[in-house]
């Protein structure tokens, strides 16, 4: 485990797990590819094109994984010490040379994919630089949860528009207004799993750690998640209806079903604010994470 590569994988393990950000990368990536591609009518892409803009996309995840460990540093070695930076299983200096290394072969991907990607790119990685630094108002909005989730998870929509760019070549601002809603409602898919994963029950609340429940109560707590999940569904709606003008209904039936369970766990855990209850809660946010894009992309092949 002292080893270079054990040690990274380790931290993998805890702190980006392979196998399930692989999964919700090939369903966020597969849901607005297909949404992105049949706006000129042009055939899809090639597969090496979709292989090259997929691990484009795992890497842009990975980067913000990192850039939030190395944000978070100082108030993990306070109250997560256990996390593989705070307890100093990777140090600083090469944490560091990992990031950069990362992020210099999303460039080379990005350049290869064409001059639309690699433009989508450089928007992206100056926005999650921007988010690295706190927008420079770290002291300022760290204490308010809500407005720290929300401009970092408008990441999402920036993710969308590169693989929108993979899809077609086109750079951002000739994205047509179908997929800039589906682009947007990535924001709010991504705020549902923010909101639901630092929500609790009341015996797991920790002093100093702030969280959802402790903030606007379960019953708050669920609302605001509701609210997300509404947006996210109506922008789907708005760009799938506007893309497939002969019909959709298939393609929004499912991802309604997914909605529809997300808020049901989150019924339950009102009824049961415990630990529990909010347990099964999470675990809901993070299968909607996964299994709405998923539902998009097996609604869209239905039409198609």
């Amino acid at each position: 485990m002292n080893s270079l590569p054990g040690r990274w994988w380790q931290f993998l393990r805890e702190r980006h797990e392979p196998l399930g950000i692989s999964l919700m990368v090939a369903a966020f990536f597969a849901a607005n590819t297909v949404m992105a591609w049949p706006a000129d009518g042009r055939e899809p892409p090639d597969w090496a094109r979709l292989v090259a803009g997929y691990a484009l996309i795992w890497l842009c995840f990975l980067h913000m994984r990192l850039f939030d460990e190395v944000k978070d540093y100082a108030v993990d070695r306070e109250f997560n010490p256990e996390r593989p930076l705070a307890r100093g299983l990777i140090g600083l200096g090469e944490f560091g040379v990992g990031t950069l290394l990362c992020i210099l072969t999303e460039g080379v991907i990005a350049a290869f994919l064409g001059w639309g990607v690699f433009v989508s790119y450089v928007f992206l990685l100056c926005f999650t630089l921007l988010m690295r630094m706190e927008f420079f108002v770290g002291d300022w909005m760290r204490p308010k949860l809500e407005l720290y989730a929300i401009t970092h998870t408008f990441s999402a929509s920036m993710l969308g528009l590169l693989i929108h760019a993979v899809a077609t070549g086109r750079q951002p601002a000739q994205a047509d207004g179908a997929f800039l809603a589906v682009a947007l409602g990535n924001w709010f898919v991504f705020n549902v799993f923010e909101f639901g994963r630092k929500t609790f029950g009341r015996d797991e609340e920790r002093e100093g750690v702030e969280s959802y429940s402790n903030r606007l109560s379960p019953a708050g707590a669920v609302a605001l998640l509701g609210v997300n999940v509404a947006a996210a569904y109506a922008l789907l709606w708005v760009g799938a209806t506007a893309r497939f003008t002969a019909g959709c209904a298939g393609l929004l039936l499912y991802p309604a079903v997914i909605a529809a369970l997300t808020m049901v766990a989150g019924l339950y855990y009102i009824a049961v604010p415990d630990k529990s209850g909010a347990k099964i809660y999470r675990r809901t946010v993070t299968f909607y994470l996964l299994a709405y894009h998923a539902a998009i992309f097996v609604g869209w092949y239905g039409v198609n």
